[in-house]
């Protein structure tokens, strides 16, 4: 007899999406865990990314990997996890400003383009989707507009991150701290998401 589809908004999770929130959860929590130290652990920080990645791979899989607003995402991810990583693995090199200001700008995109995907599906991710593309349209305003006055970088506590893209010493590295615990906070409720089902049930 073949299986009845499920008529609810919520269905049953693949290994797939829990594999995707596990992965989420457990790279979000290294990456904020990791923020608070002061030593390098490049090796740590690398495979935090990693795992971060393949939680975002995962999830376009639930997603559907075919839609463009999944791919724009994911593509925009993948750019902020090379600068990350490029960032991590050479702290002294005079781009350092530039890799962490492409991470901060790459992974606030892709955020904020699978938040819209969520308002494509129902009552629970359109919620979920407007409150992340509000929070992740606001860095990404704050990069733009400190780029054309570095005054209102300053006080949209940027200022420090736009003068090392300039050749200044990378001092501050609060803005990417604020990024990642945007992000952190997305993931999470992303995890929380696939794990019950609601992905796969919307698709």
């Amino acid at each position: 007899m073949p299986e009845v589809p499920p008529t609810s908004d919520t269905a049953k999770p693949s290994l797939n999406a829990r594999v995707s929130a596990v992965a989420l959860v457990v790279g979000t929590v290294a990456l904020l865990a990791l923020a608070t130290q002061k030593y390098s652990l490049a090796p740590l920080r690398l495979l935090t990314m990693a795992v971060l990645a393949f939680g975002a791979w995962a999830f376009c899989d639930e997603m559907g990997m075919r839609k463009p607003l999944i791919r724009a995402g994911f593509v925009a991810f993948t750019f902020a996890t090379f600068a990350r990583a490029s960032a991590v693995v050479d702290i002294h090199s005079e781009s350092l400003g530039r890799f962490y200001l492409l991470y901060a700008f790459g992974l606030m995109v892709a955020m904020l383009l699978w938040s819209v995907a969520y308002l494509h599906r129902q009552r629970e991710l359109k919620v979920a989707g407007a409150l992340g593309a509000l929070v992740s349209i606001t860095p990404i305003v704050a990069l733009v507009v400190g780029h054309i006055a570095l005054g209102a970088g300053a006080a949209l506590g940027i200022g420090s991150l736009l003068a090392a893209t300039e050749g200044a010493e990378l001092k501050d590295l609060s803005a990417i701290t604020t990024v990642d615990a945007v992000f952190g906070l997305w993931a999470v409720v992303t995890a929380w998401f696939l794990w019950r089902g609601h992905i796969r049930g919307s698709a």
